[in-house]
């Protein structure tokens, strides 16, 4: 399968100014910005489980069914 564009990465046409690079430079862009959403991704799940050291043990299962954890 191939890695989606910028474009289809940001659901959106790309700017002038972005348009306006050479692939390689837009290829770059594509890949940086896949892996800030996957760093982005694994900092949220971690502090989803940080958060739940707040939540009585018992309740845990359900919180976390509750909230797609």
């Amino acid at each position: 399968m191939a890695e989606p564009t910028l474009a289809e990465q940001l659901g959106a046409p790309l700017p002038d100014g972005i348009e306006s690079l050479p692939e390689q430079h837009k290829q770059d862009l594509a890949a940086a910005l896949r892996d800030a959403r996957h760093r982005q991704a694994q900092a949220l799940a971690r502090a989803g489980e940080e958060s739940l050291k707040y939540v009585p043990a018992l309740l845990r299962g359900a919180v976390r069914k509750a909230v797609g954890l």
